[in-house]
């Protein structure tokens, strides 16, 4: 859990750089809103593809 919350915490800090220089450059969110979108359908793709069968335990 304290691994996780500190790649977490990294990540925040990382983003916002990053969304401080697309305001400073585009001047709007639209880059970032396909970002945060986009990050879910990746982490789906993911998911699947490391774990493509997931079946019920039988016991």
């Amino acid at each position: 859990v304290g691994i996780g919350g500190m790649l977490g915490a990294l990540g925040g800090m990382v983003f916002s750089k990053y969304i401080g220089q697309v305001l400073e450059t585009i001047g709007t969110y639209t880059p970032i809103f396909i970002v945060a979108g986009s990050a879910y359908l990746v982490a789906l793709l993911v998911v699947h593809l490391l774990a493509p069968k997931m079946e019920p335990v039988k016991i």
